[in-house]
């Protein structure tokens, strides 16, 4: 698989040569492959956000380089070379609803089309494509995306960075305050476009949506890299998590659990979906493999 970015010894304080410097990043390598789903994990404070803004070129790191579609950044690259980037790296913040500011639902998912050169017939068409996929009726289009409700109002905010079609999108913590049926929605639309070609970077604090989406995970913790790990290499390591305080996702433990109860019937494997352990139950229990 190709490599899509790229961190060689990449650091990051805030203040930099100011009284107030405080280390963000240290020292981070890691490599990220095209139309990977990587979970980046870990508690607050640990670097998660640093690292996504740095991935875009929001900021700039203060020591080492980063490629990202062969785009290099280092301490002294322009902003102005960042621009054709910013075409291909989507980022949705936490509570991406702030981002919105248009008069209309439409207008605001048309802005960034129009901004990297599409026309405005062009740029309505992508909205429209955009808005479509985060199931967003026809009939809100000309509404005020502040009439809207809050679930809304986020859908219309991820629509407008998928508009610009980007190669790469980086989601920070996208669910927080959804309910269960927002939360599958949204988790459910990242990995449809996964699936057509777009790597996802998840910035999360849930095992679940890291367990059930990401083939990937990256663990920080004191703006380091502890883990670069497949996704059940992870959980199979009971030592690691609890040194980290980590938990395991609920149907992982569910599951450690069953087999403590009958360790002769369930194998010791990991199991991270509910359609895995369901499948599981039934094999064992008389089922096949299909079921």
């Amino acid at each position: 698989m190709a490599e899509i970015i790229e961190l060689k010894n990449v650091s990051y304080n805030y203040q930099n040569n100011t009284p107030f410097e405080q280390a963000a990043l240290k020292n981070v390598s890691l490599k990220i492959d095209k139309n990977d789903f990587i979970a980046i994990i870990g508690h607050t404070g640990s670097g998660k956000s640093t690292l996504v803004q740095l991935i875009n070129g929001l900021i700039l790191p203060t020591q080492g380089e980063i490629k990202v579609l062969k785009q290099k950044i280092n301490k002294d690259t322009k902003q102005k070379e960042l621009y054709n980037l910013r075409k291909k790296v989507g980022i949705v913040f936490q509570f991406a609803e702030s981002q919105l500011f248009a008069e209309t639902v439409l207008e605001d998912t048309a802005f960034g089309p129009l901004n990297f050169g599409l026309n405005k017939d062009e740029a309505i068409q992508k909205a429209k494509e955009a808005l479509k996929k985060v199931n967003i009726s026809e009939e809100l289009y000309q509404k005020s995306p502040f009439e809207l409700s809050g679930g809304q109002m986020r859908r219309v905010a991820i629509a407008g960075i998928i508009a610009i079609n980007p190669e790469i999108l980086i989601v920070d913590e996208p669910t927080i305050g959804l309910d269960p049926k927002g939360r599958y929605e949204m988790m459910h639309l990242f990995k449809e476009l996964n699936d057509s070609g777009v790597t996802i970077i998840l910035v999360t604090h849930s095992m679940e949506d890291t367990a059930k989406y990401a083939n990937k995970v990256i663990v920080m913790e004191n703006g380091q890299v502890l883990k670069e790990v497949k996704t059940k290499d992870l959980f199979k390591d009971d030592n690691f998590l609890l040194s980290h305080q980590l938990a395991l996702p609920k149907v992982t433990s569910f599951y450690q659990k069953l087999r403590a109860l009958d360790p002769s019937k369930y194998e010791d494997k990991v199991i991270l979906t509910v359609d895995e352990l369901a499948k599981e139950i039934a094999l064992k229990n008389g089922g096949s493999k299909n079921e």
